[in-house]
């Protein structure tokens, strides 16, 4: 790992950010457990373009998207991706796509510490590989892409901006080693978090302008080398900028979730507490697992705790935001809550496929009102008014769901797997 520091003034490039296969037959049956929720059901989306450019889909990782998925999901293609001459292929982790590409992010390694690393490819929406992008750096810690108007961009070890049609270096937004976090495009630029301190850069949290300039950094720590940020959630709404942080060496700023206004960086907000998974939001809430597996909604405006429900062991990654309800996935099955009180509307029995800190194991798809769940028998769509399982079908053991929507051709599911993206097509009553 190199020593070279943070670049706070990288050359002004890239502007304006932007934004298996038979039908099974159900196997069970959402539990309504409550007489009716406070906020909601919401009114479903026209259905227009709608695209997944970061983790969560967007600045609040609702997790949901103006699409249309009912049916049988039929595999299109599925991309594995192939390692340098002479590398290894270490695996697959996320991918993030728009109306017009896909890009996937994934590991290798080589005979050398920097023989591999990190890796992006950019494919077709038909599968086709247009380009490929190897960091050479020696971590890999499986952070999601953002796609920022003509770039796209990956923060784990280096943090390279590629032009995303054709995967060429625009511009290291970072030092070229060393940095490690989620990232949230907006329309004024990226906001992101350094997460793990090597050779590199300390712990904090930043904004990167549209004309990738450093605008701000906050929270900076001066922990020993080695320290780390063990949740490291990022979240914009509401023009702030939520930071779930749990710090092994909390120094000088300790643990909990803090508020930063996102045009300055200044701390607006803050409550001690011990977060352990990303974070979700709708207009009013944040939500996210705090301590030992309870579901936290707190007041976007002060911080204060709404209400609190205890859950079984389950994912770590942010809930889902739909229809009017905080949606969850356990390892007992799934369990939808009302965003204003926390009472639980309905449980599934189906188990989503989710492993690891980063992964996702659920996409809402708004305009049919149901919900797209990886399991290990296939992909199963529930109604998201009750939780009742429709059917499965599609590829098992995947995970990491996201869907994109185009009004001409309709819905594409994406999941991946460990070794790959497979793109998934709805059945035509489900466009």
């Amino acid at each position: 790992m190199s020593s070279l520091g943070w670049i706070r003034h990288a050359a002004a490039a890239a502007g304006v950010i932007a934004f298996g296969l038979v039908l099974s037959s159900c196997t069970g049956a959402g539990t309504v457990a409550g007489p009716g929720r406070n906020v909601g059901p919401t009114v479903p989306p026209a259905h227009t373009l709608d695209n997944w450019v970061m983790y969560g889909h967007d600045s609040r990782h609702t997790s949901a998207s103006a699409a249309n998925v009912t049916g049988i999901l039929t595999q299109k293609w599925r991309y594995v991706p192939v390692p340098l001459a002479g590398n290894t292929f270490g695996g697959m982790s996320s991918a993030i796509a728009t109306t017009t590409g896909v890009y996937a992010h994934y590991s290798q390694y080589g005979a050398t510490v920097f023989a591999g690393g990190p890796s992006m490819d950019g494919l077709s929406t038909a599968g086709t590989k247009q380009w490929s992008y190897c960091e050479h750096r020696d971590y890999e810690e499986n952070h999601w892409l953002s796609a920022i108007g003509s770039g796209v961009v990956l923060q784990d070890d280096g943090m390279p901006l590629l032009n995303i049609s054709t995967g060429v270096l625009i511009k290291w937004l970072s030092s070229s080693y060393d940095a490690w976090g989620e990232t949230i495009p907006d329309a004024s630029g990226l906001y992101g978090t350094n997460t793990f301190i090597a050779d590199g850069p300390q712990l904090f949290v930043y904004q990167i302008n549209a004309s990738n300039t450093v605008a701000w950094k906050a929270l900076l720590q001066t922990g020993a080398k080695y320290s780390s940020d063990n949740d490291g959630g990022l979240l914009l709404s509401n023009g702030t900028l939520y930071y779930a942080a749990s710090y092994t060496d909390p120094v000088p700023n300790p643990s909990g979730i803090y508020a930063l206004n996102a045009s300055t960086g200044a701390k607006v907000g803050y409550v001690a507490t011990t977060p352990t998974s990303e974070m979700s939001a709708d207009g009013n809430n944040i939500y996210l697992e705090e301590g030992s597996n309870t579901l936290v909604a707190r007041a976007q405006s002060n911080l204060a705790k709404v209400w609190s429900v205890s859950l079984p062991s389950g994912s770590f990654g942010a809930p889902v935001i739909a229809d009017g309800m905080v949606i969850v996935a356990t390892f007992n099955g799934i369990e939808a809550h009302d965003p204003g009180s926390g009472k639980t509307i309905w449980t599934s029995t189906v188990q989503a496929d989710f492993s690891g800190t980063y992964s996702t194991g659920m996409a809402a798809a708004l305009v049919s009102n149901t919900l797209v769940v990886p399991s290990f028998d296939g992909i199963h769509i529930l109604n998201l008014a009750n939780g009742n399982d429709l059917g499965h079908s599609g590829p098992a053991g995947t995970s990491n769901p996201i869907i994109v929507n185009d009004p001409a051709l309709g819905a594409t599911v994406y999941v991946t797997d460990g070794t790959g993206v497979i793109a998934l097509q709805p059945s035509a009553a489900g466009r």
